[in-house]
Order: structure tokens, then sequence, then C-alpha cells
């Protein structure tokens, strides 16, 4: 285990190597890419319509409507659905989890969340930043709003309590941006979707923090350190490891 890792490290990549060191080895050293399953999938297509409602409402202050939000959610859920490994719902009941959720979130978050409006300044930010120690980080901000409140959408199975002041992804940002303050908005895909907005600061020592566990992961990918997600944890199994059967924490160790 030798490769060099990317140019640039993201948010995402940072997590996946905190979830297990040897997923991220085989996808972002070795490029083994794996299918994402239907959450995923389900979050990709009401980010989208997210970033298109809070585009257009940062220019007409109202966005687009709750029909097209909810189309162009399920839209982009069937387009990107041929590759994806369906695991907890058929392609129809993910379809139609996407429809009810992403209407919630534009009925509660699309029409609370006021977007900053700028001089031909996108609603989603991207980053590619130094962040010292000849580290480069790149990244993409879902929404930053009127009063400078970085905001991170958030599509999950069930509503459950969040730390904003030790979400890595809201902390660096924040830090980039110069932000004090973040939030999350998040909608449930379960039978009755539910919307809940999490905020919190951002301070001094919430961005140091957060800046030094990212070099702290860059320094560890950079001395070859790959160690395996904990024996008997959710993501060190077969349903959810897509690197199962060549992993020698996995299949090859029976």
């Amino acid at each position: 285990m030798n490769k060099q890792r990317p140019e640039y490290i993201a948010i995402s990549q940072v997590n996946a190597y905190q979830r297990c060191g040897i997923q991220y080895y085989f996808s972002y050293i070795e490029g083994i890419k794996t299918l994402p399953n239907d959450n995923m999938l389900r979050g990709t297509a009401i980010d989208t319509s997210a970033n298109q409602h809070f585009s257009e409402k940062a220019i007409n202050e109202v966005g687009i409507s709750e029909d097209n939000f909810v189309d162009m959610a399920v839209a982009k859920h069937d387009e990107e659905s041929d590759d994806v490994n369906f695991q907890e719902n058929t392609k129809d009941e993910s379809r139609d989890k996407t429809a009810k959720a992403s209407k919630t979130y534009h009925n509660v978050h699309g029409q609370i969340l006021k977007p900053k409006v700028g001089d031909n300044e996108p609603t989603q930010v991207e980053i590619y930043e130094d962040i010292g120690d000849n580290l480069t980080l790149k990244g993409y901000v879902d929404l930053v709003t009127e009063d400078n409140v970085i905001v991170d959408t958030k599509v999950r199975k069930a509503d459950k309590q969040i730390d904003v002041e030790t979400n890595l992804q809201l902390q660096t940002y924040a830090t980039i941006l110069d932000s004090d303050k973040v939030g999350i908005a998040s909608v449930t895909t379960a039978k009755e979707p539910k919307a809940t907005y999490y905020g919190g600061v951002s301070n001094d020592i919430t961005k140091k923090r957060a800046i030094q566990r990212i070099k702290s992961v860059s320094t560890a990918i950079d001395s070859n350190i790959f160690l395996p997600a904990q024996e008997g944890s959710w993501i060190c199994s077969e349903k959810y490891c897509g690197y199962w059967n060549m992993c020698d924490f996995g299949a090859k160790r029976k």
C-alpha cells in the first residue's frame, strides 16, 4: 500500500477514511468504485432540487414551485437509478420516498431559508483552498444564507439529533468562508417525512478542531496507514461494504 493519495482532499474522503481505512484505500488509492445505494440516490436527487430552488430564490425571492421541486428530484432519481444498488427499497419505492421527502423539504426548508444575494454569486459555493501543511481542500457548500449561515442539506432515513458544532464539513467550510453560524436542513424519507433544522455556532475552537482532524487524516494517509473499521460495526458487513468480498477483514477472513 504505497500509492499516492489524490492531489486534494475532500470532507467525504476524510469521513470515508474515519469510517474504514480499508474502504478508503480501495476507493481513493486503488480507484475501485462501488455503486451508490438507494439512500445516497435519494440524497442526490433532493439536493439537486434544493440547489436549483435556492439559486432561483436568490434572484426572485420565491424559488421554484413545489411541483417543479418534486418533479426535478424524481427526474434526477430516475436518471441515475440504473447505476444504483437498491439495498432497502425497490426503485419504485425509492422514487415514492423521494417525491414525498422532496415535497416536505420544499414546504419547510425551501420557504424558511433565505440564500445570500450577491452579484453573480452562486448559492452553491465551490471550495478549493490551501488549509496549510501543503494540503488542499476541495468541496461544495450547499447554501450560504443571507445572514451568512453555512447550511448543508441532509436526507436521512430517520430523524436523529445532529451536533452541528462537531460536524466536520460545516466547521471546515465555516472556517474557509469566515462564518460563525452553521446549520443542517434535514429531511427524512420515512413514511411520514419530517423536516428539521439543526443550528449551531462555529468558533475558534470548533474551527481549529476541524482543520486539525483533516490534517491528521491526511498525515495517516501519507504514511500508508489504512486501518479497518471495528469488527462488528454496521459498516464492516456484507450488506454495507462494497469491498466485502475482496477485503482481508471481510469475506476473506473466513
